[in-house]
């Protein structure tokens, strides 16, 4: 097709080094006579390209493209997949069997633009093509044959393409750790919507993010105005908006952070293990009601699912991205708090009620004890249970937590031992509890203030008068 002037300025424009692409010229430049590592991980063998079209790839497959979105397309020259860039470039992939072999970018006159480059990249790292393997080449026609060969895998893989292509950008790590957490989960849409529902759940009070995500109904695969809009749900709405469109998730997860979603976390569970303490107080008060019948065993078993929880969401967060130490802090501080509410809680609670309460003679005393329920003489479940049941109530959590994150908290857990060991009769064994926390204590402080080898040297160094003498000519 003949060229305009203007359209040949542009090329000799770009050619120069001042194209919309940065410095594009070949000029001084020499082809690489080593293989070139893409950002996805895989090398490449440039060697028989011309200068400027191995500058062209080199940049490309090194590039810090992310997709934002990915869509199949109707044209009068068949159907294509479009591939929306961060940058304003959409690479097209052709159907081979409508178009015949093609693939366009729209960002540059080049065949072989920068752009397709990182995409065909990010595409051999993740697409299984048996019969016909990438080549480690990025010519024209390499490109072409590899992109046509992948289209029907495109299809079949349409919905997650966003976030894998994304996930293989070693670069996003200098866009912020949140960015890349957001992106690292391998499945999908499953995982994308649970994320989704956890950053949409910190504006609820009450539920959890698996409780919200009740609400929503699977999002509809076909990327349609009239799918992503649900009737009078703003959460819906952006939910499916956050599920199928990459831009929209990562502006959501820049603002609704991995510590916003853990604190937030973590504030309703705290809200219910205070709920599940106000509802023991009120069934020792009022008796057994329609809507409270929450006596100690159950309170019991409340409170140590929820301590579960807790620690599962600490153990979850920090293995799929990082936490500010002021969240992890966060959750030690929870912990002690109903340890130290249920140390409080060490009477009889029946002793003084106004009202009759059906009893059996072999009523466990600990079943009168919220203390002696949870820490001094803790039943004994079967070995089906769960082992959340099983263990000593947060001190074992504690224990399995590095010490950094509950040190702050040594002076409250030293006053939750002198309770412990007052209140147990001098002729009797300590608690396994007592005995567990005291050990955890001892063994930090024995580590926090016994000096190291390397203190013990540098102060006898210090003592040495040949030393002192060597420090005094200087």
């Amino acid at each position: 097709m003949p060229t305009t002037r203007s359209q040949r300025a542009r090329g000799r424009g770009r050619s120069a080094g001042r194209g919309r692409g940065g410095p594009a010229s070949s000029r001084g430049s020499t082809t690489p006579a080593v293989p070139v590592r893409g950002h996805s991980g895989l090398f490449y063998n440039l060697q028989d390209m011309s200068p400027p079209s191995a500058a062209r790839a080199s940049q490309g497959i090194t590039a810090d493209f992310f997709v934002d979105r990915v869509r199949r397309h109707e044209s009068e020259r068949g159907a294509y997949f479009a591939f929306q860039l961060n940058r304003p470039a959409s690479v097209r992939i052709y159907n081979p069997v409508e178009e015949g072999q093609d693939i366009e970018c729209t960002c540059e006159e080049f065949q072989t633009t920068r752009a397709i480059c990182w995409l065909i990249d990010g595409l051999n790292a993740l697409l299984d093509t048996s019969t016909v393997p990438p080549s480690g080449r990025l010519g024209h026609t390499d490109i072409v044959t590899r992109a046509s060969a992948m289209y029907g895998l495109i299809g079949a893989q349409l919905p997650s393409l966003p976030t894998v292509l994304n996930a293989t950008h070693d670069e996003l790590a200098s866009d912020s750790d949140d960015a890349v957490e957001a992106i690292r989960s391998p499945t999908f849409p499953d995982a994308r919507a649970d994320q989704v529902c956890d950053m949409l759940s910190v504006f609820d009070p009450e539920r959890l993010p698996d409780e919200f995500g009740q609400d929503f109904a699977p999002v509809p695969s076909d990327d349609t105005p009239q799918n992503f809009y649900v009737p009078y749900s703003l959460a819906a709405t952006i939910y499916r908006l956050a599920i199928r469109d990459e831009s929209v998730f990562r502006r959501l997860r820049r603002v609704i952070t991995h510590d916003v979603c853990a604190n937030a976390h973590l504030s309703k569970l705290r809200a219910r293990a205070r709920e599940a303490f106000a509802k023991l107080d009120s069934y020792i008060e009022d008796g057994p009601t329609v809507n409270n019948n929450q006596d100690i065993p159950r309170c019991a078993r409340i409170l140590r699912s929820i301590v579960d929880q807790i620690c599962q969401t600490r153990n979850i967060r920090t293995s799929t991205g990082p936490l500010s130490a002021t969240v992890v802090m966060r959750v030690a501080e929870i912990l002690v708090e109903i340890l130290q509410e249920v140390c409080n809680r060490n009477e009889d609670v029946y002793y003084r009620i106004g009202w009759e309460r059906d009893t059996s003679e072999d009523e466990p005393d600990r079943n009168r004890n919220l203390y002696a329920y949870l820490i001094d003489d803790p039943p004994r479940f079967s070995a089906s249970a769960p082992s959340w049941m099983q263990e000593t109530f947060i001190i074992d959590r504690l224990g399995q937590m590095p010490a950094h994150e509950w040190r702050h908290l040594i002076e409250r857990l030293t006053t939750i031992l002198d309770q412990i060991r007052e209140r147990t009769h001098p002729e009797d064994q300590p608690p396994v509890a007592y005995r567990k926390l005291d050990r955890m204590i001892q063994d930090y402080t024995t580590e926090a203030f016994e000096p190291s080898s390397s203190s013990v040297q540098r102060r006898l160094t210090l003592n040495d008068p040949r030393e002192s003498q060597r420090r005094r000519l200087e």
